[in-house]
């Protein structure tokens, strides 16, 4: 449990910022009234939140949330809030760089990638401005909390399933999402629980998109001896969306009438992350066995709850893990969402 005393960060930042204005005026000659101007404004909290773009329905659904919560924040404590996201990594880091000019006084950060964000990050550290990281951490770097899901216990659990499921083993293969460390904790969860008796293909990065996964799981499947493709019992996917590209090609073949011959041993598709869509197929499913291992994307609200604590100096949760849940065709009907509107991204940022 931490606790942070917001009202001397603020000091010590109102200081700092002091300390550069009289720097300033010896070097420029900007009278004094007017440096201390800059310093002594409006004492208005502003709690901002920078999240990675939509690139698949679990993101734009985090994006969602995210709004909601902030619109709540505002009318709780008449705070100020500031939302933005980006689908490239460099703008997201000029972003945050942007953030902490504007002086906001705690910032939530979903990276698209945290190495990638590590010296924004640390900029946010230089400020005194507190920093929660959602989702994605960032290597060797703490932040002021963490508000995460259980990465390592989807690839645990899905090993689980696996070595439950084939009792002799069979060669899996894994598509991973991107190169951030959500993918690597999954993998990781997988291998240190998977029996010695499977074997792994790993086949290669879909950036968390259907499309890409559907040309890569193609492209991999031309590329393969018949025997190879014999083997194949299970495909681990790191989200829902590229278990359906997976699927689309799968589909694809089946109209080709060369499904059952191509894969004649494949019987489990694992996915993640809350899908409808992937909800639905599971539903109706009735050739493959399909999963799909969650935590949900609202647990974004606990992300900006945890940027509200800190600023009102209560006790928080420095570490804030949410737990795995298996989704099958015995249990999905308690998670369909009837009439639910799908990859709903926003359209712009909103202060």
């Amino acid at each position: 449990m931490g606790k942070v005393d917001y009202s001397q960060i603020k000091k010590i930042r109102r200081l700092l910022c002091i300390l550069f204005m009289i720097e300033i005026f010896f070097i420029s000659g900007i009278t004094w009234e007017c440096a201390f101007a800059k310093t002594n404004g409006s004492d208005d909290i502003v709690l901002a939140v920078c999240a990675a773009g939509p690139t698949h329905d679990w993101t734009a659904d985090v994006m969602r949330y995210a709004q909601e919560e902030l619109e709540r924040v505002e009318k709780d404590n008449g705070w100020k809030t500031i939302f933005c996201y980006s689908d490239d990594i460099y703008e997201q880091s000029q972003m945050v760089v942007d953030l902490v000019k504007e002086g906001v006084d705690c910032l939530v950060l979903f990276p698209m990638d945290g190495a990638s964000l590590k010296t924004a990050a640390i900029s946010v550290k230089q400020a005194h401005i507190p920093l929660v990281i959602f989702d994605r951490e960032i290597p060797e770097f703490a932040p002021t909390a963490t508000v995460k899901g259980d990465n390592w216990g989807i690839g645990e659990k899905t090993a689980e399933y696996f070595n439950n499921y084939f009792y002799s083993g069979t060669t899996v293969l894994e598509l991973m999402g991107d190169t951030s460390t959500v993918p690597f904790q999954r993998t990781d969860g997988y291998d240190s629980t998977i029996r010695p008796a499977f074997k792994k293909i790993q086949i290669g990065y879909t950036e968390w998109k259907r499309d890409t996964s559907r040309k890569l799981f193609q492209d991999w499947v031309q590329e393969q001896e018949q025997s190879t493709l014999d083997e194949v019992g299970a495909i681990f996917t790191h989200d829902d969306e590229i278990a359906l590209g997976v699927l689309d090609v799968l589909d694809k073949y089946k109209e080709e009438g060369i499904r059952e011959s191509l894969f004649p041993n494949l019987q489990v598709i694992s996915g993640s992350s809350s899908s409808q869509k992937m909800y639905r197929r599971i539903r109706t499913e009735d050739r493959y066995n399909l999963f799909s291992m969650t935590y949900n994307s609202d647990m974004i609200k606990e992300a900006v709850r945890t940027g509200e604590q800190i600023l009102k100096g209560e006790n928080f949760d420095e570490m804030k893990i949410y737990p795995t849940i298996y989704v099958t065709k015995d249990n999905v009907e308690d998670y369909i969402i009837e009439g639910y509107s799908e990859y709903n991204p926003v359209t712009e940022s909103t202060e």
